[in-house]
């Protein structure tokens, strides 16, 4: 893929080296950018492409070609078994064997013999 390039293109109208276009200005003088194949074969190949990837074959007649590839290839990386965030991991099944993944089993094991801060009790010496 490429900006526009042609003459009429407005240069860095999106920052340095990001040309864009215009309709042009009949009073000042101002022609609209000039449309080449380069630019539209860019264009076609690039959304032509993604359809194609998705497995859909091209259809002149179908207009939500580009839609229907990115949810095939969106939808298709998605696993409907991940963790959610709105679940805060409470889908995570096997906790034990989580805590057990995450390297965090000294740390929980240490934590079970904590005093907790109230309404525990404790027998026998404290040190600190």
């Amino acid at each position: 893929m490429h900006r526009i390039d042609t003459l009429t293109a407005v240069k860095d109208k999106f920052g340095p080296g990001k040309n864009g276009f215009t309709d042009g200005n009949l009073r000042t003088g101002r022609l609209a950018t000039w449309l080449n194949s380069a630019m539209w074969d860019a264009i076609q190949e690039e959304i032509c492409g993604v359809i194609e990837k998705a497995g859909i074959e091209l259809n002149k007649e179908e207009h939500d070609q580009l839609y229907k590839a990115i949810l095939l290839l969106v939808g298709g990386a998605i696993n409907e078994e991940a963790l959610l965030i709105k679940n805060n991991l409470s889908d995570v099944e096997d906790k034990d064997e989580a805590v057990e993944n995450l390297g965090l089993k000294p740390t929980v094991d240490k934590a079970k013999n904590a005093v907790q801060r109230d309404g525990d009790t404790m027998t026998g010496e404290l040190k600190i």
